[in-house]
């Protein structure tokens, strides 16, 4: 059974010692990054296709019709 006061009063507890937590954080005006962040894992540009990309999809993908992955549904 759900006790309705004992639920309220953990929370008021867990939302004091939170508050107290970050009463302990110090105060910043703002971030400063020293760089600008990029995306390091690739030269940006314009895209190109991979060859044999297609193939090596079609060989790992359980179920391929029609040029597409058949996938079950998710609910």
């Amino acid at each position: 059974m759900v006790d309705a006061k004992k639920i309220e009063s953990d929370g008021v507890k867990l939302l004091e010692e939170f508050s107290e937590k970050l009463a302990k954080v110090p105060q910043t005006e703002e971030t400063h990054y020293v760089l600008d962040i990029k995306n390091v894992w690739r030269k940006d540009g314009e895209p190109k296709p991979t060859v044999g990309f297609r193939e090596k999809v079609e060989k790992l993908a359980p179920k391929f019709e029609d040029g597409y992955v058949v996938a079950e549904k998710a609910e």
